[in-house]
């Protein structure tokens, strides 16, 4: 980069990670039970939870991605976002009443309930692995950016961001969580917003130019209206979004945590809605940035090198240490870091939220509450260290990290079909839903062997001809497909053993009033 980042930058950014230090010490003091450490007391209001959902749903590859994507190409990859308002309909007024009606702390108390605690168990030890290596991917991938701006050692990154991130989730649980979220979306969405603004007014004839230059470029394309399976058409992009965020607001704990949190259901439904409406916002302004940065650098091509040009993804973060003035780098650093830790403390507490209430306590009920706060704050710290220190292995060995984390998601696979047949089928059954995931699993591992062999699997040599027929984004939608109508199918045919009574544990049973619902 051209510039160095200057001492008041700096400032911007200490102050910021000073700030979200000092809110965390000041909810440690409340922190007195479980129910305070991970659901708040279920006192937070419903638009600062909402906040929070946005601000796990967004990563420092907002930063990256959408913007590359709009400079480099057109408003493609935002359709599977504008999905999300969709899924948003069923979760709001179906599933968000629902959980609050049947479990107390996590999802997977639900599984339990339908299917015993082995459907409870996998779901759980799934989130766990697929969360330990989120938490290492955002970290790393936030790491590598701001050492790509700053040319900061990228270990003393990782290292000073996941200890950060460590220290104000553990002593201020989920509390400190939320409003750090909170301000962290502010910062995140101020930052954007002056970026769009600069680039937008700071050219030649003005916004007019911009805009005559985009339309020209066919930039604001937002759909390939095709009905091919095998590229990035609507139907795919459709597919990819809904299944998707259903899969995370549905069966992901992060998301659930959030409904608990919140006094009444009106309060959570409210929260929810402006949540997912500053996330389309926010999406459409990175991508909006990357446009803009596609006409900027086309006025003034000169100062655009090459080889950052070749890199879409480096085109933003190069603009902000070039063209931007002191003190609007630091809120723009500051932002980028804010992304990453908003999304890294609500994995770490959750993940420490199911390890202790989807294990510990299901195997040590008779132990008391402040046994469990305390191994609440030690999982925390634990899986913080974990995950940081699995950060600083992906600087050497990412691909076998790749190569892992896709392993983790074809066992995923199938999950959401198994929780919606828990929610609308009253004849699913244990035996039943089983056999569907399985079949689920298959469907993900068969899709994901192509991406696995590119990251070092050896693969028979036939399996060129019978490899996924269909663009990988299709993958989630079908292997889900599959899961439920087989474990439906399957729970027709064989004979449920379980003895378990299905009474008040449907949406259906909850809209005659007959739920079994722990509150209102």
């Amino acid at each position: 980069m051209d510039k160095a980042i200057g001492w008041f930058d700096w400032l911007i950014v200490a102050v910021y990670l000073g700030i979200v230090v000092l809110v965390a010490a000041w909810f440690a003091r409340r922190q007195k039970s479980t129910e305070e450490y991970f659901v708040g007391g279920r006192t937070i209001p419903g638009w600062a939870a909402g906040l929070s959902l946005f601000g796990s749903a967004i990563s420092t590859t907002t930063f990256l991605a959408y913007p590359g994507d709009g400079f480099g190409g057109n408003w493609i990859n935002l359709l599977p976002g504008i999905m999300l308002p969709i899924a948003i309909v069923l979760v709001a007024f179906v599933i968000l009443p629902f959980y609050r009606n049947i479990v107390k702390m996590t999802a997977y108390e639900y599984l339990e309930k339908r299917f015993g605690y082995g459907a409870r168990g996998y779901a759980a030890f799934i989130y766990l692995l697929f969360n330990f290596f989120r938490m290492a991917f955002i970290l790393f991938l936030a790491s590598k950016a701001i050492h790509a701006m700053t040319d900061w050692d990228i270990q003393a990154i990782i290292i000073v961001a996941g200890i950060a991130t460590i220290i104000y989730t553990v002593i201020g649980g989920v509390e400190a969580v939320i409003w750090t979220d909170v301000l962290q979306s502010i910062v995140l969405l101020g930052g954007g917003v002056l970026c769009a603004g600069i680039l937008l007014f700071t050219p030649e004839d003005g916004p007019g130019r911009v805009f005559e230059i985009a339309i020209d470029a066919n930039k604001f394309k937002l759909a390939d209206l095709s009905l091919d399976l095998t590229r990035p058409t609507i139907l795919v992009m459709v597919l990819f979004g809904l299944s998707s965020y259903l899969d995370a607001y549905v069966g992901h704990q992060h998301c659930v945590q959030r409904y608990l949190t919140v006094p009444t259901t009106r309060k959570a439904q409210k929260g929810l809605w402006l949540g997912t409406i500053i996330c389309l916002l926010t999406w459409t302004l990175f991508i909006f940035i990357g446009t803009l940065l596609y006409c900027y650098y086309n006025i003034y091509p000169d100062q655009l090198p090459a080889d950052i040009a070749d890199q879409q993804d480096k085109v933003f973060p190069y603009f902000v240490m070039t063209r931007l003035p002191m003190g609007v780098v630091g809120l723009i650093l500051a932002a980028m870091i804010a992304a990453a830790m908003s999304s890294l403390d609500t994995t770490i507490n959750t993940t420490s939220m199911v390890s202790v209430y989807d294990f510990y306590v299901y195997f040590r009920p008779q132990t008391s509450d402040y046994q469990r706060l305390v191994l609440a704050k030690v999982a925390t710290c634990v899986w913080g260290i974990a995950g940081t220190a699995l950060a600083l292995s992906m600087i050497g060995v990412k691909e076998a990290l790749d190569f892992s984390y896709h392993v983790f998601n074809v066992l995923g696979g199938g999950l959401l079909g198994i929780f919606l047949l828990a929610f609308f089928a009253r004849r699913a059954h244990a035996r039943g839903i089983y056999v569907g995931l399985v079949c689920g699993i298959l469907m993900s591992t068969w899709g994901v062997l192509n991406k696995l062999g590119e990251l070092g699997l050896p693969l028979p040599e036939f399996y060129e001809n019978i490899k996924y027929p269909w663009h990988n984004y299709t993958l989630m939608a079908v292997s889900n497909l599959i899961s439920f109508t087989v474990g439906y199918i399957a729970s027709l045919i064989l004979p449920d053993t379980s003895g378990r009574d299905p009474a008040g544990l449907t949406v259906w049973d909850m809209r005659k009033g007959r739920s079994i619902g722990i509150r209102v």
